[in-house]
Parts: C-alpha cells; structure tokens; sequence
C-alpha cells in the first residue's frame, strides 16, 4: 500500500458516521466510485449524506473497505468481505477480540508489561467491556459487574493517533485532555510528549498485534500521582477526526491519504492549533465543546516516530 496515489477505485464504506464523511467527500474528490453497506438503522451520529449512498450491489467489486468501527460486528464483516472479493486482511479472530474488548485489551497489555489501571481498591470505575467513552459508574467493587478498574483521579489523558501501512506503525500528533474532579476541562492539540512508557508500549504492541491500512489512537492516563497507564486503544481515529482537528485543518498533511497508498513523511508540520472547552462537567463523559482554532505564531515541527508492524 506504500507508493503513489491511486485513481480510479471502486470503495466501500462500511460506517455510516460522521466521522466517516470526511473520508467520503476525499474519495468523491479523487472520483473514486463509493458504495455504503448499511450495518445499522440512522442514529444521530450518523451522516445523512452517508446513509443516503448508494448500498453494496452485485455488480459492485470493492477494492479498498474503510471501516471507523471497532465493535466485533463490524470487523468480522469487514473480515468476511474483504475475503470475499479476495482483499489483503490482517483481521483474525484473535486480534478482532482485542479491537473489540476492553477485558482482552487489558490482558494483553498486562502480558506484555505494559502498564494498567491498578485494580484493587474497594472503589472502582465500571466501564463497558465494548468501544467507547460514556456509561462508565464509580460502585463498590462488591458491586461491579463486566469490566471494572480502580478509581483514580485524572490529571490528563494523553491520546496518541497513530497509522499502520504493511510494513511499520507511525506516530503522528497527539491531543491531550485536561481533567478537574475526574471531569473534562479542556483540551488541545497538537501536543508533543516524549516519555519512554509510552514510546515502549507502542513499540511492544505494534511488534504483536498485526495492524494494516488503519488510522488508530491509543489513549494513556496520567493521574494526580504522575503515574501513568495505557488505558483504550480504539482502531479507528478519535473524536474530531471528521472536523479536521489533528491533521487536514491544522498541518500540511491529509491522514487519508495515507489509506489510499501515500507513505507518512519524517515531519508534519502543525501550523494551528486546536483547543476544545467543555460547557459542563461531565464525570468520565463529555459535554458540548466550544471549538477554538488559532494560527501557531511558531508552526510545530512534529516528528513522524516509525515503529516495525508484524
């Protein structure tokens, strides 16, 4: 997939969220021909303009998928497809079980000495075992059901967005979220950070869990005590993708690219930045933001770090 940018192919797109569209209105651009598989009924988060396409045909031969969903359903259907018009996958079993399951990510990161939440105190923060940031409860632990870890209080969560071709994973920007009383407060990008916990993680993982033509984030937790654990790891790009926020809007980079066979350079160069305030405090969730983008008096010169994928 390393090389120059192809013309003339056929797409599929098996998301129909916002955050997709932007990777829609890329390929209508490149006139590319794009077919939609609907996987669910149109929830609010969806794209109008998605949901609307054209739907997979018989006469339709896909030769790239781009799927910005994590949940098993999803990547068992991009597996299945994607073997079906005789695609390259790098999904297995396996590896959709850790996509998909926050228990699995745990173990495995735990496996690879990695470091985790802790999680024995007597209270705990309960999350869904499935993708995503809401519905998480603070209970005792004699009450905790699924996927529970220790309670503690955020200082900041550090997510890293990240790109895998066939051969290396590279490190692309981060954003950072600034937490009072384990609520939101705000957040911004780019925002650079050079620490060996996280650099080791990234280099551990990428050497055992196969990732192929996939934009994905990996966040960390830094809490009031300066310890610091690897917590979601979601295959697929955060919140504000779809807005332009850590790539098209404030760098001279187009991350979509890279999906259609552009190799990531040494350097992007981040000439804005984007800080998002939080209207309300939210514990563990987030509220509406107010968005705020201003010019870098001094343009960021961010080091694009190369990392061997299996």
């Amino acid at each position: 997939m390393n090389g120059s940018m192809i013309t003339g192919t056929n797409v599929l797109f098996l998301s129909t969220k916002i955050k997709s569209l932007s990777a829609y209105e890329y390929c209508k651009e490149h006139s590319y021909n794009v077919r939609v598989l609907h996987m669910a009924d149109m929830h609010p988060n969806d794209s109008e303009t998605l949901y609307l396409e054209k739907t997979l045909g018989n006469d339709f031969m896909p030769d790239w998928i781009i799927n910005f969903k994590e949940q098993e359903k999803y990547l068992k259907r991009e597996k299945e497809l994607s073997a079906k018009y005789g695609l390259n996958t790098f999904l297995t079993e396996d590896n959709i079980k850790f996509f998909s399951s926050k228990v699995e990510q745990d173990r495995v990161f735990k496996s690879l000495d990695i470091p985790t939440v802790p999680n024995s105190s007597d209270k705990v923060l309960q999350k869904s075992d499935l993708s995503g940031g809401t519905n998480f409860k603070v209970v005792n632990r004699e009450d905790a059901t699924g996927f529970f870890q220790d309670y503690v209080d955020i200082d900041t969560i550090v997510s890293c967005h990240l790109y895998a071709d066939d051969n290396s994973w590279y490190w692309l920007n981060n954003h950072v979220i600034y937490y009072e009383n384990n609520c939101p407060k705000h957040s911004c990008t780019p925002y650079l950070i050079d620490l060996e916990v996280i650099e080791s993680s990234i280099k551990k993982l990428s050497q055992n869990i196969s990732i192929k033509n996939k934009i994905f984030g990996w966040q960390f937790l830094f809490d009031k005590n300066g310890d610091v654990y690897s917590i979601d790891f979601n295959l697929r790009p955060f919140g504000g993708f779809d807005k332009g926020s850590y790539d098209r809007s404030i760098s001279d980079q187009n991350w979509i690219d890279y999906l259609f066979g552009k190799t990531p350079p040494e350097s992007i160069l981040y000439t804005h930045t984007v800080k998002c305030h939080y209207k309300e405090k939210i514990q563990f969730g987030y509220s509406d933001i107010n968005r705020i983008k201003d010019e870098l008096k001094h343009p960021i010169l961010f080091k694009v770090k190369k990392y061997d994928n299996i």
